[in-house]
């Protein structure tokens, strides 16, 4: 896993392999002058397939981890998503499996450190990385499953294709962490399923994820699969 390593205090946005758009790039630019020129955030991580190498995808979340549990009070556009966890509690949400925080460790990059401070983390916990639960990822299926169900009984087609690809995420997730496997990003999920025989959800998946329109008019298809 690379990290930012040379610059202990600086940021890394090159980190970031491919962005969702230029204003999401400008925008992280200037968070990360924020955080580097004050001392609340002790790390800012970026997780998803834009960090990903190898993966068609500018899917991009990022993860702060702040040194008194303030928030930032950083107007964020619409397409980032930020979450914020208090360094009191770091180790604690890991050892109890917390997905986004465990991803951030196995796969992420960090794009803001303060003196090495997550570097540290990954090499306390890279060993012995807890997964995250394969039954909260069923959970999160079955409420998708669920909410395919009622959008689809108003014809609203690209919203129905939105929770069909989330139901299917969340159920390739349950599958992997089932097999003890930790779940890449969402676009490697299907090359997981292949691998431990799991080919009906990694067909399903691929197919969603390749944005076919035609596919899109089978949604109901994958209410087949039971969560």
């Amino acid at each position: 896993m690379r990290h930012n390593s040379r610059n202990p205090s600086g940021y890394a946005p090159a980190q970031v392999l491919r962005w969702p758009t230029e204003r999401f790039r400008e925008w992280v630019r200037r968070l990360l002058e924020t955080v580097s020129a004050g001392k609340d955030i002790l790390a800012v991580v970026a997780i998803g397939s834009a960090v990903r190498p190898s993966v068609p995808s500018t899917d991009l979340d990022l993860i702060a981890i702040s040194a008194d549990a303030k928030s930032l009070h950083i107007s964020a556009p619409i397409e980032v998503d930020l979450r914020v966890y208090p360094v009191a509690t770091l180790d604690a949400r890991i050892a109890s499996g917390h997905d986004l925080l465990g991803w951030a460790i196995k796969f992420g990059r960090a794009l803001f450190q303060r003196g090495h401070f997550w570097d540290r983390i990954v090499q306390a916990w890279q060993d012995r990385l807890p997964l995250p639960s394969a039954g909260l990822a069923r959970k999160r299926a079955a409420n998708a499953r669920e909410r395919l169900g009622k959008v689809m009984e108003f014809d609203d087609a690209d919203a129905a294709y939105e929770q069909a690809v989330s139901y299917l995420t969340h159920l390739a997730r349950a599958e992997l962490l089932d097999r003890g496997i930790y779940p890449a990003s969402r676009p490697e999920l299907p090359s997981q399923l292949r691998a431990c025989g799991a080919s009906q959800i990694a067909e399903q998946l691929d197919r969603l994820l390749q944005n076919d329109p035609a596919e899109k008019a089978r949604i109901e298809r994958v209410l087949e699969l039971s969560a």
